[in-house]
């Protein structure tokens, strides 16, 4: 445990993630650095999820890029008052929050590992990230 935190401590500086990082290898090497997640605070993904392997990274960013594709695809026939969509979509077509279950259960998330570690991670990440079509937001 204290090997993991001398490591992952890299300074003051506090930069805001930005959604830069773009592939799981990007995201496992910067892992341990401090940044500002929005609805998060100031951590590192170390800090916040534990030491994880660059599989369960590739696993997560994997299944993201499936529920980025899935959510841009519904804002052409989502109806915010129908209640029918397959993510658990609430909200505005512009602003929507997607229901972890829902989703998870949708993209058959069970086949890409532990269902904790990596909708923490598409999460942290993520949660707020403006797409094709809105901005995405993760609600339980």
């Amino acid at each position: 445990m204290f090997a993991v935190l001398f490591v992952c401590i890299k300074g003051e500086d506090m930069e805001t993630y930005n959604y830069e990082w773009q592939t799981a290898k990007e995201i496992y090497e910067h892992r341990c650095d401090k940044k500002f997640f929005k609805h998060w605070g100031k951590a590192s993904l170390n800090d916040m999820i534990g030491e994880q392997s660059l599989e369960q990274y590739e696993k997560a960013h994997e299944l993201w890029l499936k529920l980025k594709d899935a959510f841009n695809k519904e804002a052409k026939t989502y109806k915010p008052n129908s209640y029918n969509s397959k993510l658990g979509s609430v909200g505005q077509v512009e602003e929507r929050e997607v229901l972890r279950s829902q989703w998870w259960e949708y993209l058959k998330g069970n086949t890409y590992g532990n269902y904790g570690i990596l909708t923490l991670i598409i999460e942290i990440l993520h949660h707020g990230e403006q797409l094709k079509t809105g901005k995405i937001l993760f609600g339980s």
